[in-house]
């Protein structure tokens, strides 16, 4: 079997819980009965080859996990949550991309991993799909036996974030204030082609932050017209 990048372990590594997953994971490959969820038919095993390429795209994907969110990111406070495309889960896995595929699918099939795509309207009323959000389940967790653990880590994930944005709010405050300050003079004159693209943009990087810890389209619209300031039926483009 070909060697997956390991996850870093230790001071300055990731969280134990991850490594200690992908470590457990490895089992699947020589012993695919411990997991028939990944079994892609009842009445045979799955080949080695696939069961390879789902074991390096699960490592890939733990060392992309973000505890808090279960989301495949960063979160950050200057940018909100980065997640990361397909491209960067082939890139680090090393197989091909047609391989990540297939072994995503049988994730997903497994419960262990769920993919939502946010649709959004455009001014003229139409919907289209905004990018992939990538989701872990707890339930892989469980089939490891670490989901105790999980929730245990998942709790100290969120606190760390608390306190990171507790430690920051007085600058997201200062820049919300600037940001609103110079928002102000766009509802009574138009704005150039170059500062309204800005102002999209931000509200659109925080309408996805909030789709991602699970909010609906709805919902997410309110909080962000809220963090952002805007009227609560606010949406880019329909401004005046």
């Amino acid at each position: 079997m070909t060697a997956a990048v390991s996850i870093p372990k230790g001071r300055g590594g990731f969280p134990r819980i991850l490594s200690l997953a992908a470590e457990r994971a490895k089992s699947w490959y020589f012993h695919p009965q411990k997991c028939p969820p990944l079994q892609s038919h009842p009445s045979r095993q799955t080949r080695s080859e696939r069961r390879e390429a789902c074991q390096i795209v699960l490592e890939t994907i733990l060392r992309h996990l973000d505890l808090a969110s279960m989301c495949l990111g960063t979160p950050t406070l200057a940018n909100g949550f980065i997640d990361i495309d397909m491209r960067t889960i082939v890139h680090d896995s090393g197989i091909s991309q047609r391989r990540c595929e297939r072994a995503i699918a049988l994730l997903k099939q497994a419960g262990f991993m769920r993919v939502q795509q946010p649709r959004m309207r455009s001014e003229e009323g139409a919907y289209f799909g905004c990018r992939a959000i990538r989701i872990v389940t707890e339930t892989l967790f469980e089939w490891l036996g670490l989901g105790t653990m999980l929730r245990r880590e998942r709790a100290r994930a969120s606190e760390r974030l608390r306190r990171k944005a507790q430690k920051a709010n007085r600058k997201l405050v200062d820049f919300m204030r600037r940001v609103m300050a110079s928002v102000r003079p766009i509802f009574k004159h138009r704005q150039d082609r170059k500062s309204r693209e800005q102002r999209i943009a931000l509200w659109n990087a925080t309408w996805a932050s909030h789709i991602r810890v699970g909010l609906d389209v709805q919902a997410a619209q309110r909080r962000t017209n809220e963090t952002l300031g805007y009227p609560p039926g606010y949406r880019p483009g329909l401004e005046q």
